[in-house]
């Protein structure tokens, strides 16, 4: 071969592998600037957020990096989300590396919006100790189904019923430690309990049949105690029964300085306290 020719091609090919360097390199500039992007000033309010859009694989893999990392889940989480757009459906790229590198992206390039993120993934995931209720009791994903009472509107939290429609019978736990914040009447929640945990999120339980015990504002709540027993109260003035089903509606919500209450989705919450439900005897209806 012509030796000007030769040469030529060995230039072409360096330029091929010089633009193909730089090109990878812009990709995954792009890549970790969109990333870090999905951090927005006031991210509690939004759809993604809230959803909590998880998978049997991504809380599986959860699990494991908070236990190789020595880090909470909700620090675990409040990389993730933000790296897969708030919606974990897979496990593949979820690992210790990736969280500690995309930590350090996140804290370099979007503190504060990060270290905000992270405080509302703590109130929502890092003071969770049981699952609130027996193991005979099931629920299902029912986040912003429609609900008619008292004017159109969506359901924002999850329902959990038990095998039989007896009220006062199912007792209710207290997934985290916390703080009586609110309890008594409302008109669609019946009779409840609102408890704020350390992390402050706050854990709405509705429709009680009654509380186990004479509970007051501000009084101390150690997870696994028993608040109070499912039941079918509300949708009315105190006192009313009867209008649905017996079962616990639960509600988690956090809180921001714009925000005072915002409601996010319990149920892979509650797929990921499945291994720590109590045992109980049942109480007499």
């Amino acid at each position: 071969m012509n030796p000007r020719i030769l040469k030529q091609i060995l230039q072409m090919l360096i330029c091929l592998i010089l633009m193909v360097g730089l090109c990878t390199d812009l990709l995954h500039t792009c890549t970790t600037f969109g990333r870090v992007m999905n951090l927005k000033p006031d991210t509690a309010p939004t759809a993604h957020f809230r959803r909590q859009h998880l998978s049997t694989e991504a809380l599986e893999k959860l699990a494991e990096t908070a236990v190789e990392t020595n880090l909470s889940k909700g620090t675990v989480l409040s990389v993730w989300m933000p790296m897969k757009k708030f919606k974990l459906t897979d496990g593949t790229s979820l690992t210790a590396e990736n969280c500690k590198k995309w930590g350090a992206y996140f804290l370099k390039h979007r503190r504060e919006e990060f270290e905000e993120l992270q405080k509302l993934y703590a109130a929502v995931w890092d003071d969770l100790v049981y699952f609130p209720a027996g193991k005979e009791i099931t629920y299902e994903d029912s986040w912003m189904f429609e609900r008619s009472y008292g004017g159109k509107r969506r359901h924002e939290g999850c329902d959990l019923m038990p095998p039989e429609n007896e009220s006062g019978v199912y007792p209710i736990f207290s997934m985290t430690d916390g703080i009586v914040e609110n309890i008594g009447w409302l008109d669609k929640g019946g009779w409840r309990i609102g408890i704020r945990s350390p992390h402050g999120g706050y854990f709405y339980y509705a429709h009680l049949s009654d509380y186990a015990s004479g509970f007051q504002v501000g009084q101390k709540i150690h997870a696994g105690d028993i608040i109070g027993y499912m039941g079918d109260t509300g949708y009315g003035p105190e006192g009313t029964r009867g209008k649905f089903d017996v079962h616990l509606h639960l509600g988690i919500y956090v809180r921001t300085e714009k925000h005072p209450e915002i409601s996010v989705n319990p149920y892979w919450i509650l797929r990921s306290l499945e291994s720590r439900r109590l045992t109980y005897h049942l109480s007499e209806p």
